[in-house]
């Protein structure tokens, strides 16, 4: 934080974002929802298996593990982590940074952050629907 966000934004910041954790539902047509769950679901599957199993020269389970860790870490995060920054205060021209306030900052690392999100939002949140609508059926059934 340079001199001049302290000086001029040090009793009245601009608003900031916030981050919800929840989980989205979507309302879609069933098959369009197992259809999107059953890509999704295969493109994580083929990138787990082609990652730690095809890419190292020497296969070891460990990093194995820690690659499939990591992939379902980010898939949980994205799907329960939504991050809305305010895009009125962004700097100028939404990219350049504001000298004089420090909350442009914040709301910028919010909208890259909510971007670095995004692929994991659109393979999980089709993935969590597909497997409770499954699984309501399969209750519904018995």
């Amino acid at each position: 934080m340079s001199i001049f966000e302290w000086f001029f934004e040090r009793n009245n910041p601009s608003p900031t974002g916030w981050v919800e954790a929840h989980h989205y539902k979507l309302y879609w047509p069933r098959i369009w929802i197992i259809l999107t769950g059953l890509i999704a679901f295969t493109a994580v599957l083929f990138f787990i298996y082609y990652i730690p199993f095809n890419k190292f020269r020497s296969f070891e389970i460990g990093r194995a593990c820690v690659g499939v860790f990591l992939v379902i870490a980010y898939l949980i995060a994205a799907y329960y982590i939504y991050i809305k920054p305010d895009y009125n205060n962004m700097g100028f021209l939404g990219f350049i940074d504001n000298p004089f306030r420090y909350t442009d900052n914040i709301n910028r690392f919010m909208m890259f952050f909510q971007l670095f999100l995004l692929p994991g939002k659109v393979i999980a949140i089709p993935i969590v629907n597909m497997f409770s609508l499954l699984f309501a059926a399969n209750r519904s059934a018995n």
